[in-house]
């Protein structure tokens, strides 16, 4: 089987260093501090104060751990896609590698998949990290695996639509701007329209709205953070921040409405329905991308 060219080259050279291991050693270690810090400050780690042990502390600390990853395909994953194309454009190599053999499609699914590599690879490093929770309970391994395999399906929308922006714009600095507002504005866009719409309801009926799953899922699937709620325990703990009760307090809401329903969309999960638009529209623009760098449509 024939590996992806331009994958086999990246790998080559961005991996085969001494900068990816220092990299995953530094986020490990850094993973560990912030957990150690936490059940420090939560008295978990003082062997005389029994009676402040609590495991559900474990939970909480789980919580700041993957919301922290969960930033990190933000931040991470947009900034190094975003000059995958546009850079190599400003550096002059772009035409040496259209005028190959290679296919523009093989291009795009090349940089994409080197990018997700970067990235998962950080975050399936930290794994055992994760796992200190299993020592207090109330997380499962199904849980973990969940969670995985809903970070590879954003990290593969984020690092799709960064690729379109590197290929639609010219500079680095026009892409990366470009997708982290487009990337916002999907985030948190629906979130503000499920307002507006929640204010009209209210307005033109005259009494509270009480929204449906349906009503929910309609308007909120294509927002990450909407998926993301569904990896999300709420705590009620006095360790939490105003910000962080409130998530929790939205993800147990929304776990009701979806035990209030009886038809399909019952195992339509948050993380599932955003999941499965990141894949539809990701398909979407590595199309989209291959025709924009495709020197043969270009010219017609």
């Amino acid at each position: 089987m024939r590996i992806n060219p331009v994958l086999q080259k990246d790998l080559k050279t961005k991996l085969r260093g001494w900068r990816a291991p220092v990299l995953i050693s530094c986020y490990i270690i850094l993973l560990a501090g912030v957990l150690l810090l936490y059940f420090s400050g939560s008295s978990m780690l003082n062997p005389y104060y029994v009676s402040g042990f609590n495991p559900r502390i474990a939970v909480n600390a789980y919580n700041l751990l993957i919301v922290f990853q969960f930033a990190l395909l933000f931040i991470a994953v947009p900034a190094i896609t975003a000059t995958s194309i546009s850079g190599e454009r400003e550096r002059q190599t772009l035409d040496l590698m259209l005028v190959t053999k290679t296919h523009p499609g093989k291009i795009i699914i090349g940089k994409i998949i080197i990018s997700i590599a970067h990235t998962m690879l950080l975050l399936v490093s930290s794994l055992p990290v994760l796992g200190v929770v299993f020592f207090f309970g109330g997380i499962g391994i199904a849980d973990i695996a969940k969670l995985l395999l809903f970070y590879i399906f954003t990290a593969f929308f984020v690092a799709s639509s960064g690729v379109f922006f590197s290929t639609l714009f010219r500079r680095n600095i026009t892409a990366i701007i470009t997708n982290y507002i487009f990337l916002g504005i999907l985030t948190f866009g629906p979130f503000i329209l499920f307002l507006i719409r929640t204010y009209i309801m209210e307005a033109t009926l005259n009494y509270s709205y009480n929204p449906s799953y349906a009503d929910f899922l309609s308007i909120l699937f294509p927002s990450p953070v909407f998926g993301f709620t569904s990896f999300y325990f709420n705590g009620g703990s006095d360790y939490y921040s105003s910000i962080s009760n409130l998530w929790g307090s939205i993800a147990t809401h929304i776990d009701s409405y979806i035990a209030q329903e009886k038809g399909i969309l019952r195992f339509m999960k948050p993380w599932i329905a955003n999941g499965m638009f990141g894949i539809i529209a990701s398909i979407l623009l590595i199309i989209s991308s291959t025709a924009i760098l495709n020197p043969i449509k270009r010219k017609k």
